[in-house]
């Protein structure tokens, strides 16, 4: 047995556990829990001395909670496989999940965007995003490794994942961290505004004035969450264009000390989820907003996940361009930015363009 058929054996006997290929990286790490229930932890400051991949929903609530699987099973595509203790374990039931998740007709997404304006005009907020769903009918689940390994090939520079946890079963190729280290450094970025990739628009001076706004608001958020835990950044780079596939955004990044976050990790994180690129500015009234007007819970799209202290690291990345796998369907979570400059058919063209991210992936299996 291979590392993909491995793969396949735990999405067929319903393992706890996940997949994961980082940015610009060839290796895929697989990372498997004897309990078939992950742990279900808080965002706290002894979460980030654990070791495991970590999985936290949008909002935490009822029906969403952070999960942590742990690496009882640690599993290198690159290495030689002894897949013994794999077959040894016992294959788990499939879990129940009662999920409402309607769809939003074109009609009525243009109608929130224009009810959001309304609520900027008003200034309860200055930025909300709003998200919808899109459904591809089908039973992919026998499809997935090789829906993994195109989304590998595709997105080199996305972090890919697989991974199923209590029945949530998910799928992504995310451009965007949210806090990731490396050696004595830690790096967060801005990631707003969407258009499709071109010569054209990866020159920065054409993008509208919407869109760089948008950007400019979610740079703001990061460096006013530093500020609060004071923590100062080394470097501050951008805005500039960044390739996603077939998709480009504006980007900034930020760079800073380890040892100046060391023992606020947890604080910081709080501070980061949901960012304004996910969320809006501020955060509360874009928040409340949004939990009253999307008509669907949406889980752990725009949360956080990745590898706690695997290789030493912490890889955190917002769960951006992913879809929910179900028995009889896949649920893709794509959502546009919206200011008082936003045009609502732009904004249903700008998440048709992000659904497109997986849809031609998912067109070629």
């Amino acid at each position: 047995m291979n590392f993909v058929q491995a793969l396949q054996y735990c999405i067929d006997k319903n393992f706890c556990f996940a997949a994961y290929r980082l940015p610009y990286a060839d290796a895929v790490r697989l990372v498997v829990q004897r309990n078939p229930v992950p742990l279900q932890v808080k965002i706290c400051r002894d979460l980030f001395e654990m070791q495991g991949f970590l999985i936290s929903p949008f909002i935490e609530n009822d029906q969403n909670t952070h999960y942590l699987i742990r690496p009882d099973l640690n599993y290198i595509s690159n290495d030689y496989i002894d897949l013994d203790a794999l077959m040894e374990l016992d294959p788990v039931p499939d879990h129940d999940i009662l999920l409402h998740c309607p769809l939003v007709s074109k009609k009525e997404f243009l109608s929130q965007v224009e009810e959001t304006k309304r609520a900027i005009g008003q200034k309860i907020f200055k930025k909300a995003v709003l998200a919808r769903v899109k459904n591809v009918k089908g039973d992919y689940r026998g499809k997935l490794t090789e829906l993994f390994q195109l989304l590998r090939m595709s997105y080199p520079n996305a972090f890919v994942y697989l991974f199923n946890a209590c029945g949530n079963l998910w799928m992504g190729a995310t451009p965007e961290p949210l806090l990731c280290s490396r050696k004595n450094e830690l790096e967060s970025v801005s990631l707003a505004g969407t258009r499709s990739m071109n010569d054209e628009n990866l020159n920065l001076h054409n993008w509208s004035f919407k869109e760089r706004m948008e950007q400019e608001l979610v740079t703001r958020f990061i460096e006013e969450s530093l500020e609060k835990l004071r923590i100062p950044y080394l470097s501050k780079t951008g805005p500039y264009t960044k390739k996603a596939g077939n998709l480009i955004h504006l980007r900034t990044d930020f760079l800073f000390d380890f040892h100046e976050v060391d023992g606020k990790i947890d604080k910081l994180v709080k501070k980061l989820h949901p960012t304004s690129a996910v969320c809006g500015l501020p955060k509360k009234a874009s928040m409340e907003f949004i939990l009253q007007t999307e008509k669907h819970n949406r889980s752990y799209y725009s949360g956080f996940l990745g590898p706690l202290n695997l290789d030493e690291r912490l890889l955190l990345f917002v769960n951006l361009r992913c879809m929910q796998i179900l028995p009889k369907q896949l649920l893709l979570h794509v959502g546009a930015g919206i200011t008082a400059d936003s045009i609502a058919e732009e904004e249903w063209n700008e998440t048709e363009l992000k659904a497109e991210t997986l849809l031609s992936v998912i067109d070629k299996v």
